[in-house]
């Protein structure tokens, strides 16, 4: 590892060099360097990292980055300490390796106000920042905002905390910093939105959107999960509030922390229910629609779906000042 007072990004720097030649030196064909942002993944080093490691492996083939690992370390120490090294495949097929370049940051919680020094000089220039952040602990500690201003966006998840709906509280006290946000809860309802919308792809139903004037989402948690009130948003927004939305408790099977969706109106009535584990059942009218089959809402789904939007997301900003407008006036 290398010590506290060595750790300076132009110190890192050179090691990512020095660690590139000799890379190149031993494969006689070569080493593709690949990167297209700067992803930085903070979490707590007790959280086991390696499911965390495995996804951002499988998704460095789609989207590589070179990754700055911080593993902040509960302890009175001072810590401070880093190492770097490369992920390198062969595509199907090819010859020559592809490898990106990571960063790993280890830090004391004294010490992670001192991190934002470090990783400014590490991010790639002119590319995309983006920090990810899995750990709902770490979101409310100042040394963590320290970082929000070196990136373009923060990627959070809100699925497995206590209380998910707290979220909204952080979005609330992070309205400008960083500019774009994102919850990989939003990435896992995608299925559901794209449900909804197959409910009125026939040009004879179409125009019963208009008819919607009930919404009613069901949920299986004890309390109402963030996904409820990101998914009531996102139907006020789309139907521009002419429905009343009411969410409810109800037993059963969940996909994404929802249960069911049923929309009511005039001469209109419309569910899509989970039957099975990732499989939903659309009734239209009292009649099977059709069955889906849906993915797997893992992590791995969730990130992947995010970093494919980019850097842009105006669906999720808009559904976010609904979601907390929602949840404060119930």
């Amino acid at each position: 590892m290398t010590t506290a007072a060595a750790v300076d990004p132009e110190r890192l720097l050179k090691e990512l060099r020095a660690l590139w030649r000799d890379l190149g030196k031993q494969d006689p064909n070569g080493v593709l360097r690949a990167c297209a942002m700067t992803l930085i993944v903070v979490l707590e080093e007790e959280h086991d990292a390696g499911p965390i490691t495995e996804i951002i492996a499988q998704l460095m083939h789609e989207h590589p980055s070179r990754l700055i690992m911080i593993r902040v370390r509960r302890c009175r120490e001072q810590v401070l300490e880093a190492r770097v090294f490369a992920q390198c495949w062969i595509p199907f097929g090819g010859r020559q390796q592809i490898c990106c370049e990571q960063v790993e940051i280890i830090a004391s919680e004294s010490s992670l106000a001192d991190v934002p020094s470090v990783v400014r000089g590490l991010i790639v220039p002119d590319l995309p920042s983006i920090i990810f952040c899995p750990s709902d602990e770490l979101w409310w500690l100042p040394q963590f905002r320290s970082l929000l201003p070196l990136t373009t966006k923060l990627i959070l998840d809100s699925c497995g905390m206590h209380d998910s709906a707290r979220v909204l509280d952080f979005w609330r006290e992070m309205v400008s910093s960083p500019d774009q946000r994102a919850d990989l809860v939003w990435s896992r309802l995608t299925p559901w939105r794209q449900a909804v919308a197959r409910l009125f792809e026939d040009r004879t139903r179409a125009e019963q959107v208009a008819r919607v004037r009930n919404v009613r989402i069901g949920y299986t948690d004890k309390e109402k999960p963030s996904a409820t009130y990101y998914l009531a948003a996102w139907f006020r927004h789309v139907l521009r509030g002419k429905a009343s939305i009411e969410i409810t408790r109800q037993e059963g099977l969940e996909y994404a922390k929802i249960a069911s969706i049923e929309l009511t109106g005039e001469g209109f009535e419309a569910s899509i229910t989970i039957t099975d584990r990732c499989t939903a059942e659309t009734r239209i009218n009292g009649n099977v629609e059709e069955v889906t089959a849906l993915p797997t809402a893992n992590d791995e789904y969730a990130l992947r779906q995010e970093l494919s939007v980019g850097i842009q997301d105006p669906l999720f900003e808009a559904v976010l000042s609904r979601a907390r407008q929602i949840r404060e006036s119930r």
